[in-house]
């Protein structure tokens, strides 16, 4: 059975962060993902995570300025003291989290530059990443971004991520395919999810448009996750999505569809 992981940054905005851990666990989770938790204490999520039996599945690594909109350092020159310390401050948070999973924005490309021009620098960057990560065990995931949504991102497509993969060959350098940014970007997902499995670690669902729960809009997310199970995909599923209402009424598709349990009678009095 696939295994669901609970994006807390955006599921259960009805309660506190650290309240979200519960929350989650109570929903029939056993892992939770975070986009951005380092306005948070280590050793308090560290503290939820153990009470309740969670996993941190995967945490993003620091974007950079985010008053200035910065999605990531890695393709930005000059930026290279301020990239080792975002990997330092992640570090520390996956390894305090016993998270064995990051997510490495690569960054807006500057302002008349093109992937190309910042390529070099952007591979560079990506294996220091990997050689910052690996010996702890920790695998890096490079996630394409729609440009519907980032117009400036400099990894949009997941042909681009697959070859700075390649080129790497690391078994420490892994796809995160975002299904949400994938359908936005390029589509024909079944096909992409069949050529490049071998490469995908972590997948994350959403519904488009909206971003709401992935029973609405236009993917066909029951053929698509019963794909990823027939061809035996072992990692994590992020619900990384907006509810639309009352995240657990939302969850029914994921109980419908027997990833998460039903229900029990005792979680009927539970507030999300």
């Amino acid at each position: 059975m696939l295994k669901l992981s609970a994006n807390i940054s955006l599921l259960f905005g009805e309660r506190p962060f650290l309240e979200r851990f519960q929350a989650a666990a109570q929903a029939g989770f056993t892992a939770v993902e975070a986009m951005y938790p380092y306005d948070q204490r280590i050793e308090d999520m560290a503290r939820e995570l153990r009470a309740h039996g969670l996993t941190q599945s995967v945490i993003n690594l620091p974007p950079g300025n985010a008053a200035a909109a910065e999605k990531g350092l890695a393709a930005l020159p000059g930026r290279e003291r301020d990239f080792d310390a975002s990997l330092e401050l992640g570090l520390a948070y996956a390894q305090g989290l016993q998270c064995k999973r990051v997510h490495l924005l690569t960054g807006n490309l500057p302002d008349g530059m093109t992937l190309q021009d910042v390529r070099p620098l952007l591979a560079r960057n990506v294996e220091r990443a990997v050689r910052h990560f690996e010996p702890h065990g920790i695998v890096v995931l490079l996630e394409p971004l729609s440009l519907q949504m980032l117009p400036r991102y400099s990894l949009p497509r997941v042909e681009d991520a697959i070859a700075l993969i390649q080129d790497i060959g690391s078994p420490f350098l892994r796809l995160q395919l975002d299904l949400y940014h994938t359908q936005m970007e390029q589509g024909n997902l079944a096909a992409l999810i069949e050529r490049h499995l071998p490469h995908i670690d972590y997948v994350q669902i959403a519904g488009v448009p909206g971003r709401h729960e992935p029973t609405v809009g236009e993917i066909n997310y029951a053929y698509l996750l019963d794909l990823l199970q027939r061809h035996g995909f072992q990692g994590w599923v992020g619900c990384e999505y907006i509810p639309a209402g009352d995240t657990l009424q939302g969850l029914r598709w994921a109980r419908d569809w027997g990833l998460l349990p039903q229900r029990r009678p005792r979680d009927q009095g539970v507030q999300a």
